[in-house]
């Protein structure tokens, strides 16, 4: 046993402070010793019988070595630890002896360990020529005892590790309190205690690597085994006959009527069992009888079935073997129900075997003091019935794994009967067909209930399938209809998109329908649904109905399209882009897209620049300073608007036009009337801002000012005029008041 290095500083002050007050200093020199003056020792030294009163770090090297060696150093110590204990006080010497005998106990299962037995494999067989089903039958039985027993082995060994933990533990505990203990019979005493614990973690590290020895053994047995039958698949040989295909054919009658007489027993047991009173505590104890044999009787049902299976394999293989005329499809057929017998047993054995194995405990559990006679009776039953199906349940496990070495070994004889490239083909519509139906099985098993209508996972499937569906045809139509909208005008345009997103409402509800009928949900049902979610609907979603309805709203009312070029109360100014569920969507001037809640525009006032016609009147107000010509101002005007292309021109009655409007403070203000076209429209802050240059370039070029605010400043005061020098004379001072 080896000190943790971490402690040996404290430990070798605490000894060393105890050495000086109580005179051990030969107990610390003896703990140091080990790596004090003892690391100039030679490794080949002889190692001395340990003192319990003193223990040396390497103190069980003592008990290490051949076992003649050790046999001897046990018994001298042995005999060394009885004579201390006469040495010691008269109270410790009872529990100092109890503790010796069970060192003893533990020395005399490790030296016996010490010499492991001799392990040697099994001898193996070298492998023949050509084997027959039978042989590979016989094989693969021994491969799976061989594999359980490895199984087995393995477990040994993991609860051997266990155990060894456990005792690895109680050695540190054990060594922390020798290390606290005073000097004197305490310390001896768990000194002692510390040697019987080592002891015992001496056996159990040699356990442990005879159980590791021994499972490896086992493992490499096991996979022998199992390699041996993948040999003999390749190596199996014709050897059948007309008498054998008899027997077979006879053997797979008698296997199908079995699988009809268990049918009939199974059905009799699951009625037997949901049929009984359960009032009384016999009446329990039988309802759990008839439940288990209901159980066995599955087991047996699926016995018969693979007992079955197995015959049908062995008869179509000999057929080929004896070269008849075989239906290859049959056979295909019969192995793809094989296949999928196998994944229903693999699939439900295990619980069978828990549900089992539950009954057997809780069976094991009762007490059975206060039982009467027939309670007891009912229970041994219980109990009977329970291990049989167990068995019963080990018998199926070995016939499925025949089964599929059959099927393989059948697989080979198809090969060689039809050739390769076939059975692959075949082998793959078999795997198609297998996945389909396990598919199948998992989607037809019920997930939740609405009503008394259940709804299956292919149910949801096929309801996202049908929304999909109504999805892809809603966004065909949307893009086909935009494409036409793009050789249409702005008015057809908005037209076409109003019809687009209607339609695609339509199809989208009529998807949703169309799918909760395929669930098989009844829209009465769903109706009652509704009307018991209307209220939270009411309040928790009543901004989102509010601009759903706006949007409906809007899309028949068709004061807001797609394409026109509004403004808000609140100045955002933008052309509509998309007129969606909740939302639109605006593109300012500034290509910046802006989501603006459909109820805006139903509750809030909207200015519609492109609303019944594309074009406008802008109104661009102007002043020049007094005294300027009005009919040049006038020319000026008119110029400046026939050089802006947005200037609609050849259109009697728009012709643009200059008022007079105002005298101001400071210039004669003029308007400028002019009607601009689309483009001009839809871009009206920049549409002003072009004229406003253009009339300024044309004012500034005939000469006409543009005034700004000005003011004349005029001062009064009390100082006299000025005198013929130019000086102002100071002003006359004010009399003073009379007394």
């Amino acid at each position: 046993m080896s000190i943790a290095r971490d402690k040996r500083p404290v430990v070798w002050l605490l000894i060393l402070l105890l050495g000086s007050f109580a005179g051990g200093a030969c107990l610390a020199q003896d703990l140091l010793g080990a790596t004090g003056n003892g690391e100039e020792e030679e490794d080949t030294a002889e190692p001395t019988m340990p003192e319990l009163g003193s223990l040396r770090e390497d103190w069980w090297a003592y008990f290490e070595g051949p076992q003649e060696t050790v046999n001897a150093r046990v018994e001298a110590f042995l005999s060394r630890m009885d004579e201390q204990i006469d040495e010691l006080a008269p109270q410790n010497q009872q529990i100092a002896t109890d503790i010796l005998e069970a060192t003893r106990d533990n020395f005399d299962v490790y030296q016996s360990l010490l010499e492991p037995p001799d392990l040697d494999e099994v001898p193996f067989p070298e492998p023949a020529a050509a084997y027959t089903i039978d042989e590979l039958l016989a094989t693969a039985a021994q491969a799976r005892k061989a594999r359980r027993e490895a199984d087995d082995e393995l477990a040994e060994v993991e609860r051997e590790e266990r155990v060894l933990s456990g005792v690895t533990r109680r050695r540190d505990a054990t060594f922390k309190d020798y290390l606290d203990a005073a000097p004197g019979d305490e310390r001896w005493l768990d000194g002692l205690r510390l040697v019987r614990v080592r002891s015992s973690q001496a056996v159990a590290m040699r356990r442990l690597a005879i159980l590791q020895k021994s499972a490896d053994y086992a493992i490499r047995y096991a996979d022998r085994l199992e390699e041996r039958v993948e040999l003999i698949l390749e190596r199996l040989a014709p050897t059948a006959n007309q008498d054998e295909l008899d027997t077979l054919s006879e053997a797979t009658a008698e296997a199908a009527n079995a699988v009809a007489a268990r049918e009939n027993a199974t059905r009799e047991a699951q009625t037997a069992a949901s049929g009984l009173e359960v009032d009384s505590v016999e009446g329990r104890y039988e309802q759990r009888l008839q439940e288990q044999r209901a159980l066995d009787a599955e087991v047996e049902l699926a016995i018969a079935r693979v007992t079955l299976a197995l015959a049908e394999a062995r008869r179509f293989a000999t057929e080929l073997e004896l070269d008849r005329d075989v239906d290859i499809a049959v056979v295909e057929d019969a192995a793809l129900e094989w296949s999928e017998l196998q994944s229903f047993v693999e699939e439900e054995i295990d619980a069978w075997e828990r549900n089992t194995e539950d009954e057997l405990l809780e069976v094991q559990t009762i007490g059975r003091d206060d039982l009467s006679r027939e309670s007891r009776r009912i229970l041994d039953q219980r109990t009977g019935t329970a291990q049989e199906t167990l068995a019963d349940i080990a018998e199926l496990r070995s016939g499925v794994a025949d089964l599929g070495l059959l099927t393989r070994a059948l697989d080979n004889a198809i090969a060689d009967y039809s050739g390769g490239l076939r059975l692959w083909l075949s082998n793959a519509g078999n795997a198609a067909r297998s996945a389909w139906n396990r598919v199948d099985e998992v989607t037809g098993s019920t997930l939740f209930s609405v009503g008394d209508t259940p709804v299956t996972f292919g149910d949801i499937v096929q309801a996202f399938i049908i929304l999909l569906i109504g999805w892809a045809l809603s966004r065909g139509i949307r893009m086909a209809i935009r494409r036409v909208g793009q050789k249409e005008s702005i008015g057809r345009q908005a037209a076409l998109y109003t019809v687009s997103r209607l339609t695609h409402y339509a199809i989208i509800i009529l998807a949703f329908l169309i799918a909760l009928s395929s669930i098989g949900l009844d829209f009465t049902s769903l109706a009652l649904v509704a009307g018991a979610l209307s209220v939270g609907i009411g309040f928790g979603l009543q901004s989102i109905v509010n601009n759903f309805v706006s949007g409906l709203i809007i899309l028949f009312e068709r004061t807001l399209r797609v394409g026109d070029y509004i403004e808000l109360d609140n100045g955002l100014t933008g052309t509509v882009k998309a007129i969606n569920v909740r939302s639109t969507l605006i593109n300012t001037n500034d290509n910046i897209d802006i989501v603006v809640p459909n109820s805006e525009f139903v509750t809030n006032r909207l200015t519609n620049w492109t609303l019944a016609e594309h074009i406008l009147r802008m109104r661009i107000p102007f002043g020049v300073a007094y005294g300027s010509d009005k009919e040049l101002v006038k020319k000026a005007a008119m110029e400046a608007c026939e050089g802006i292309t947005y200037t609609l021109t050849h259109m009697p009655g728009r012709e643009p036009d200059v008022w007079l409007v105002e005298y101001g403070d400071n210039s004669l203000n003029f308007l400028l009337l002019v009607w601009v076209n689309r483009q001009g429209a839809r871009r009206p802050t920049r549409t002003r801002a072009t004229y406003l240059w253009e009339l300024e370039t044309k004012l500034r070029e005939y000469g006409i000012e543009i005034p700004f605010p000005q003011r004349d400043l005029h001062l009064r005061s009390g100082w006299p005029p000025p005198d013929a020098s130019g000086q102002a004379s100071p002003p006359a001072e004010a009399p003073e008041p009379a007394d």
